[in-house]
């Protein structure tokens, strides 16, 4: 049976009390004077009858409180939480690509077109430049490029090398650092916190209503917008603010899109400060301005994960494999525990690791240790992301150590 408590909501009898009064009913129905009491042991076939109804009231049960569960925003999932969504005109982010930071190597002036295309050597995936590029008199220019199929694609280090897309002047590419691994359809937690972010989205002015739009522009994978108001320089999160200023580090999205939106959510006389200058011209303003801004595209931080596991007599033979897939899984965010990916201006604890780890079948984890960049030296329990880098896990840089 359910109950409703103003304070907590609904609630159930547990799965014995159930029990307890249907065996009640069956004995009180089967009650005759002078016969003996009805035997509802679970060996016999009336216990057996019984024990069936309680799973079923216990199935319903658990589905009214499922129900009653997904007309609350934190623990709404599915098509419950998109209809929550519509309220705050929000939609499901469909399946996202990967991107990665190439090194494109020619003769100086070459131009890099976007959409160049180049492929993977290691699985043959197409990855298309979103963005056009010059090769300067260094001989060397930094493009990103995004992977052709939507999804949660891997792209390790130095395996994005053959170039499909000919052109004159251009005669290498590679990729120095992972991908920043894309997703299939948005999950429950990121899609709460774009819904939470999302109530300032219809504000102007605030370091929220910049975030809230920006997260929801497609194809957006991380954004951070950080902010000083003083007049001096500040440092936040390993960068440096100009005074009177915000920052904007944000990996993937459309230039034009991210130039508008920061047009239409930005205060005016507010400076912007990145690597990268995007512009959007107001064509609904007389004389069409121009308003140029500043973002960043943060490189990749390499990200490394030292998992030591003592081996036991049922410690599963692959082991190593299945912790490596859930340690890679669980940082992009693609994990069955649901969490966020590991993104930018965040401290990572190793902690984060523990569930995925222990899932996998490590029965006595023994530690596990975090390194970013990756260094043989430089292993800890925690690790700060600046808000200029983004960080990216090669399955190579996964170390699983077994001991006997």
């Amino acid at each position: 049976m359910l109950y409703f408590d103003p304070q907590t909501g609904l609630y159930a009898e547990s799965v014995e009390d159930v029990r307890q009064s249907v065996r009640q009913g069956w004995k009180d129905a089967f009650r005759r004077d002078g016969l003996p009491e009805l035997n509802t042991e679970p060996e016999t076939p009336a216990g057996q009858l019984i024990d069936s109804q309680t799973a079923a009231i216990v199935d319903k049960d658990n589905e009214v409180l499922f129900l009653g569960n997904q007309f609350n925003p934190l623990t709404a999932s599915g098509v419950w939480q998109d209809a929550l969504a519509k309220i705050y005109f929000l939609t499901r982010k469909t399946a996202q690509t990967s991107e990665a930071t190439c090194v494109c190597t020619g003769l100086q002036g070459t131009l890099i077109t976007q959409g160049a295309r180049i492929k993977s050597s290691a699985d043959g995936s197409e990855w298309v430049c979103a963005e056009t590029v010059t090769i300067p008199a260094t001989g060397s220019a930094q493009a990103r490029f995004q992977a052709l199929t939507p999804g949660p694609l891997t792209a390790g280090a130095n395996t994005l090398t053959q170039i499909v897309t000919v052109t004159p002047g251009w005669d290498a590419v590679t990729n120095p650092a992972a991908a920043v691994v894309g997703r299939d359809s948005e999950g429950q937690m990121e899609m709460e916190q774009r819904r939470y972010a999302s109530v300032a989205a219809n504000s102007r002015g605030s370091v929220a209503s910049l975030y809230g739009a920006l997260a929801n522009l497609p194809d957006v994978l991380d954004v951070v917008v950080l902010e000083n108001t003083g007049s001096d320089p500040i440092v936040s999160w390993g960068v440096s603010i100009p005074g009177h200023s915000i920052w904007i580090s944000i990996v993937g999205g459309d230039e034009s899109s991210i130039a508008e939106t920061i047009y239409r959510k930005k205060d005016a006389g507010c400076g912007t400060a990145g690597n990268t200058v995007v512009t959007y011209q107001d064509t609904d303003s007389p004389g069409m301005p121009q308003y140029t801004y500043q973002i960043e595209r943060p490189e990749p931080l390499p990200f490394g994960v030292k998992v030591v596991v003592a081996l036991t007599p049922t410690t599963p033979q692959d082991i190593e494999q299945q912790i490596k897939d859930a340690v890679l899984s669980e940082f992009n965010g693609v994990g069955a525990h649901g969490n966020p990916r590991i993104g930018m201006a965040q401290t990572v604890y190793a902690s984060h690791f523990y569930c995925a780890v222990i899932s996998a079948g490590a029965q006595n984890l023994t530690s596990i240790e975090l390194s970013a960049p990756v260094s043989d030296d430089a292993w800890s329990d925690s690790v700060t992301v600046n808000a200029d880098r983004s960080p990216v896990l090669d399955v190579e840089n996964i170390q699983v150590i077994l001991q006997k």
